[in-house]
This record gives structure tokens, C-alpha cells and sequence, in this order.
């Protein structure tokens, strides 16, 4: 249902995720998980909408996902 596909966020010189890959098939619970400064904020900051992500592609249910803030 959810796939992300090479995604990459920078902020200034850090590099907050680099090309993030995974899919979750629709039913499964699904844990991010990782030692602190992984990414997993800014992860989820991206699919809430919160961030845009640099590079890479968002698809929800076989279509593009573009949130732009939490509220869409």
C-alpha cells in the first residue's frame, strides 16, 4: 500500500536520509526503529507532510503521494 523509493532529505551539509527505500504491503504493522540521528523524525516528518523530501517518490495505494502538510 505504502512504498518509498529513494528518498533523500538535506538539511544545509547534513544529510538527514539517504536514499530511503521500503515498501509496506496494506494490513501489516509496520516499526521504524534506529539509534538516535537515523532519521526516523525525519522520516515520518515526510509522509505527515511536514517535509518535502530532496529526491525520490512517495506512492500510496498505486498512486502518487504528495502531502504538503499534515491536514492533506
Amino acid at each position: 500500500m505504502l512504498t518509498v523509493a529513494g528518498v533523500t532529505k538535506r538539511f544545509g551539509p547534513t544529510v538527514a536520509l539517504r536514499d530511503v527505500s521500503f515498501s509496506i504491503p496494506a494490513g501489516r504493522v509496520t516499526a521504524v526503529v534506529g539509534e538516535n540521528g537515523s532519521g526516523k523524525t525525519t522520516l515520518m516528518r515526510i509522509l505527515a507532510g511536514e517535509e518535502q523530501p530532496d529526491s525520490g517518490s512517495l506512492t500510496l495505494a498505486k498512486a502518487p503521494y504528495r502531502p504538503r502538510d499534515p491536514i492533506s
